[in-house]
């Protein structure tokens, strides 16, 4: 049998396993996994062929060295401790998942297993589970919608502001190789979700996040890749938002040894607001790219982001962000922005930041940056009798101090300031 075929039989044979497992599933989920199928197994996985995966190569998922239906790791992942005081810390990754807080986290603001939100809120389900993140030309949604074992959903009632994050943590167990998460602002809530990525051993995770902010919510949605050095992580969160609504997002990647992440919103109604920003690192071996992508469809909107990544050794970075400016989307204001530094002469960046403009009366402006450590500031610092391996961790911490700054949640903040300082720290003799 070609490696083709029998890689789509295998394919279909664990479709066939997901569709018996979960026979209980209503009929219109049931019709929205076997659309994905479809159409994941006619864009199949992309490769360097495909323009948007140019710099990304991900046959080692075609030729079967990484999938995500291979058995469970038997060695626990360590799992950051954030001190997200009071915030519920779920678990979604054991075999079968385990969540430590579901029905109602606080009043307005619940955590649901997806069998329980179809109980609860079934109309709320059907109406956006699988209806905002795309499959007709992304195929790694599509595998998600198609295979996804279970999902965590997040709803805040109208008028509600939440008083501690939501914050998820998705293991390498085999539950969790598709994980999924959506998350629904009512009109005039706010709310926190942090979702962290952790494993080890070997594997590939698909992670899809769908966002839903009515009129004048506001999301702060933050996803840590701290994934296993041996695993493949590829992410598409998917937003749709409100009139007046906002929406920030912030990519941590501090792990992988190939990790790609879509992050895409549409800006629905006048008014609304959107940042985009993240922080990537990456050493030796490592591939890190970050494709984003804001549709500005109405009038009146602001979007902003911001990209900062350290490459060391022979790592490899790729952003590639895009802006869309519809014709009746007059009064745009949209600012993007990736700085990269390179800690060696064999690290390598490809960024490309795009827009396209259809309405005269906006201001846009894009730019991206490659450099290395000023030469100048680290012989100020030498001068001053600091050691040169501690004068790099100084100014690498300088370089993405003012990313870093944009995380609301300040013990997430800590944390990944100290893992940043930590990575490039003085390696004692």
């Amino acid at each position: 049998m070609p490696a083709a075929t029998e890689q789509v039989s295998r394919y279909l044979q664990r479709f066939n396993a997901t569709l018996t497992r979960e026979e209980g599933e209503p009929a219109w989920l049931r019709e929205r996994r076997e659309r994905a199928m479809e159409r994941f197994l006619t864009l199949g996985i992309p490769t360097t062929r495909d323009e948007e995966y140019k710099y990304t190569d991900l046959s080692a998922l075609v030729d079967g060295k990484r999938r995500f239906d291979a058995p469970a790791d038997s060695v626990a992942p360590a799992v950051p401790d954030y001190a997200l005081t009071g915030g519920p810390r779920t678990e979604a990754g054991a075999a079968p998942p385990a969540f430590e807080a579901s029905g109602t986290v606080e009043p307005g603001v619940r955590v649901f297993r997806l069998a329980e939100a179809l109980r609860q809120e079934p109309d709320l389900i059907a109406q956006h589970f699988g209806a905002i993140a795309p499959i007709e030309d992304h195929a790694l949604s599509a595998a998600n919608t198609a295979f996804f074992e279970d999902a965590a959903v997040v709803v805040a009632d109208p008028g509600v502001t939440a008083s501690q994050p939501v914050h998820l943590v998705f293991g390498s167990g085999s539950a969790a190789r598709n994980p999924r998460v959506l998350v629904v602002a009512g009109r005039n809530s706010a709310l926190q979700v942090v979702e962290t990525y952790v494993g080890a051993g070997t594997y590939w995770r698909n992670a899809v996040t769908e966002i839903r902010a009515e009129e004048n919510a506001r999301v702060d949605h933050y996803r840590a890749s701290i994934e296993s050095p041996d695993a493949y992580h590829t992410g598409l969160l998917q937003a749709t938002q409100e009139r007046d609504s906002h929406v920030g997002t912030f990519s941590l990647s501090f792990g992988g040894a190939v990790v790609r992440n879509d992050i895409r919103t549409r800006l629905n109604g006048s008014g609304c607001e959107c940042s985009l920003d993240g922080l990537y690192t990456a050493g030796q071996g490592q591939h890190v790219d970050h494709h984003t992508a804001i549709d500005h469809a109405m009038p009146h909107c602001n979007s902003h982001q911001l990209y900062k990544g350290v490459l060391d050794g022979n790592a490899k970075g790729v952003f590639n962000g895009k802006i869309f400016v519809r014709r009746d989307a007059q009064k745009t204001d949209a600012v993007q922005s990736n700085k990269n530094l390179l800690l060696s002469d064999e690290a390598e960046v490809n960024t490309k930041p795009q827009l396209e403009i259809d309405a005269n009366d906006v201001r846009c402006t894009h730019g991206a940056t490659i450099g290395q450590l000023d030469a100048t500031s680290a012989f100020y610092l030498r001068s001053r009798g600091i050691s040169a391996d501690q004068a790099r961790n100084i100014l690498t911490y300088a370089f993405a101090a003012d990313a870093l700054a944009r995380i609301r949640l300040e013990p997430l903040r800590e944390y990944f300031e100290a893992l940043l300082l930590a990575r490039f720290a003085p390696q004692e003799d």
